[in-house]
């Protein structure tokens, strides 16, 4: 009695270029062969789809007819039918591993297994590219596969890739080898990722490239000092990486002086402070409650205990930064330093005038602009720092980089700046982090960062208004920028309690105080919705009016398990169709 079949089966996004390409090529490979059944899937694909027409072109020209090919989504049953996966890209991969853990050990990369294609590996998506560009990923598929069967001839039952396979007994165990508990962790975090909807503003998600760099042998290099001047010895290249990464940041956002070393946004604010302040000055900072941030002088933080501290905010009426009575507070005050920038404000700051009431006051101007970074750095946001004598930034918000602070000053301040990071707050910089933040300048050097930019302004405005017309009040009536603070005060949910529920339906938000609340901080009279996140997965406006309609759901009574349930398979469903890129 002959064996039953075995499966190969490819996978790409779409299951309309890439996947189906391989399925037939490798179907024609094996010619009268029938020990092998071959099929193709994709991670985000929808059922019943043609393959598209320049696939049927190029394919048609080595005599291979996919007219009747149609497309499905990847399922548990097609994973455990298969004997052998086949990944397009490393993105795929790691989809494969998060959606279906228990084929792992059966899931290679289609170009892993030709050292001609090592170099190679992700197989290009020619999807809404010329005909050229579908051409050369068949080539490439031409190239790979058979090795790619020489492997399932080697390996008729593998359950390792081809490089564990050669592993030698001194190689170090991988992590869930190591630590199968932080590992397990990682995995289950991975997949709540990519299936939630994540909505908190000041989150995003960073390219492969960018993981890559920050977790790289760069972690164990000590290079204390700065290019050109360390005190260990073996930095020739930790120089080169953090002068990159200085020259890409100023090329992208301007300035005098950058100082790319602070571990987080707020020591990037602590070393401003400490730079040119002395205990007990006076600073001038818009107050936490109405959108401004801890490290801007509230007093469970270090920058409102060393400093006498006073607030400004937004108007009760407009909710917006009266900057008239800011000017009337300043010289009145006369602080120091006057503080800017935002954590929950959606609208435009006017850099310009703030630097008028700085001189007309004597003070020093300080900008962070953490949440808005990418904005500015895209040009879709104006740039304070023409107007400011510090800029501060963290990298992981809208500019989609690894967690981390940069400094950008004039020149005068930067002795004081380098100072006060090295050795003054911190001692050994990051290298894998800065690496990181080098690639994450480089990109957003890129064409593509402009538009994205300008995609995520759009969906949250689309997302605002969207929200408006089911009945929710906006505080300022919308938004500028990439996020939105709704207040449910009207609607007698606290902000914790709406996060709860949005929770639990697969929607991840932060409860947020509303300005003039008159709820406890620790519910908050609302939630902070941003767009960076889900704009880096691909949606777009049609998807923005979808979440609304989402929230909507899970915050309208009643609150039972089953509803809520429901609707989280609902947005599982919706998640499923827009890969994480990393």
């Amino acid at each position: 009695m002959a064996a039953a079949p075995k499966t190969a089966l490819f996978i790409c996004t779409g299951n309309i270029c890439r996947s189906p390409m391989a399925e037939g090529l490798m179907r024609k490979l094996l010619g009268p062969r029938t020990d092998i059944h071959v099929i193709s899937a994709g991670v985000s694909a929808s059922r019943g789809q043609p393959a598209s027409l320049h696939t049927l072109e190029v394919l048609q020209r080595l005599g291979i007819d996919l007219a009747h090919f149609r497309s499905q989504p990847l399922t548990d049953d097609l994973v455990a039918r298969a004997t052998w996966i086949f990944a397009m890209t490393r993105s795929h991969l790691d989809t494969i591993h998060l959606l279906f853990p228990q084929a792992a050990d059966k899931a290679f990369l289609v170009c892993e297994f030709d050292p001609r294609l090592a170099s190679t590996l992700d197989i290009p998506d020619p999807i809404g590219l010329g005909l050229d560009a579908y051409e050369r990923t068949r080539d490439i598929l031409n190239r790979a596969l058979p090795s790619v069967l020489n492997f399932i001839n080697q390996y008729p039952m593998a359950t390792h890739t081809p490089a564990s396979l050669s592993k030698s007994s001194t190689t170090s165990p991988t992590l869930a080898e190591a630590d199968p508990q932080i590992a397990q962790a990682i995995r289950h975090e991975a997949r709540r990722q990519f299936e939630n909807i994540e909505l908190i503003a000041s989150e995003n998600f960073t390219s492969r490239a960018v993981m890559e760099a920050q977790g790289s042998c760069l972690t164990n290099k000590y290079a204390e000092g700065y290019p050109g001047r360390r005190w260990y010895g073996g930095c020739e290249n930790m120089d080169v990486i953090e002068q990159l990464a200085i020259d890409r940041a100023r090329q992208l956002l301007g300035g005098d002086h950058i100082n790319v070393q602070a571990h987080s946004g707020s020591q990037a604010n602590m070393a401003v402070y400490f730079s040119v302040l002395q205990p007990g000055d006076r600073i001038l900072t818009m107050d936490l409650s109405h959108g401004g941030h801890l490290t801007h002088g509230n007093k469970a933080n270090f920058s409102g205990r060393f400093f006498e501290v006073q607030h400004y905010g937004v108007r009760q009426d407009t909710e917006v930064i009266d900057y008239d009575l800011l000017e009337q507070h300043a010289l009145q005050f006369r602080p120091r330093m006057i503080t800017a920038g935002a954590s929950a404000y959606p609208r435009i700051i006017d850099f310009p005038r703030l630097r008028h009431i700085a001189d007309a006051s004597g003070a020093l101007l300080f900008i962070d602009m953490a949440h808005i970074a990418g904005l500015v750095a895209a040009g879709v946001h104006p740039t304070p720092v023409p107007y400011a004598d510090f800029v501060t930034t963290t990298t992981h918000k809208s500019l989609r980089g690894p967690r981390g602070g940069i400094i950008i000053c004039r020149e005068q301040y930067a002795k004081a700046i380098d100072a006060q990071i090295f050795p003054g707050i911190q001692g050994g910089p990051l290298m894998h982090v800065i690496a990181a933040k080098a690639v994450c300048f480089l990109e957003a050097l890129q064409p593509g960062f402009r538009d994205y930019q300008r995609q995520v302004v759009i969906n949250a405005r689309a997302l605002a208004a969207q929200l408006i017309h089911l009945g929710y009040r906006l505080v300022s009536g919308g938004t500028d920028n990439h996020l939105m603070l709704v207040d449910l005060r009207p609607r007698n949910i606290t902000g914790k309690d709406a996060s709860d529920l949005l929770d639990r339906a697969a929607i991840t938000v932060n409860k947020n105080s509303i300005p003039f609340d008159t709820v406890s901080v620790f519910k908050g009279g609302g939630i902070r919705i941003g767009t960076p996140a889900v704009t880096t997965r691909g949606m777009l406006e049609e998807e923005m009016m979808d979440i609304a309609d989402f929230i909507h759901q899970a915050l309208t009574p009643p609150a039972d398990d089953s509803k809520l349930s429901a609707l989280r398979d609902q947005v599982r469903a919706f998640t499923r169709r827009f890969p994480l890129p990393g």
